[in-house]
């Protein structure tokens, strides 16, 4: 059996998961990163992405917004202002969100936080092509 260690993903809102896991594959700031159970400590950043976890109940993904992760050898906490469950995403709902923030970018109206609109836009599509690719079939 392969080694485990604890993953927990965390919101503002709540606790996402918190389960024994074989292996996580993150997206961190300069690319996705693979965890396995005894890596080295570390701290980074993380951009929008899926969270790949593999564990006892087969793979896993999450679709989320960035933030930040602490490794250590035997547990991983992931810390995003949004994280969810591939599988719970309502796609039609996402699509209407990642409409909604296209049009907030291309709209240029002064005034427009740019930076911020091509923010939600990437959170959006992000949503959107992971429940596209992982989500109910």
């Amino acid at each position: 059996m392969a080694k485990t260690f604890l993953l927990e993903v965390v919101t503002p809102e709540r606790a996402v998961f918190s389960e024994d896991v074989s292996s996580i594959v993150i997206p961190a700031h300069e690319g996705y990163l693979g965890v396995l159970a005894g890596h080295a400590p570390m701290l980074c950043t993380l951009k929008p992405g899926d969270i790949a976890v593999r564990g006892e109940h087969g793979e896993q993904h999450f679709a989320t917004s960035g933030g930040f992760v602490e490794i250590t050898p035997k547990r991983v906490i992931v810390l995003s202002e949004s994280a969810e469950r591939t599988t719970d995403i309502d796609i039609p709902r996402a699509r209407e969100a990642r409409q909604r923030a296209h049009d907030r970018l291309h709209a240029a109206e002064k005034g427009t936080d740019r930076e911020r609109a091509q923010a939600a836009l990437d959170r959006a599509d992000n949503r959107v092509r992971l429940a596209e690719k992982y989500g109910k079939k």
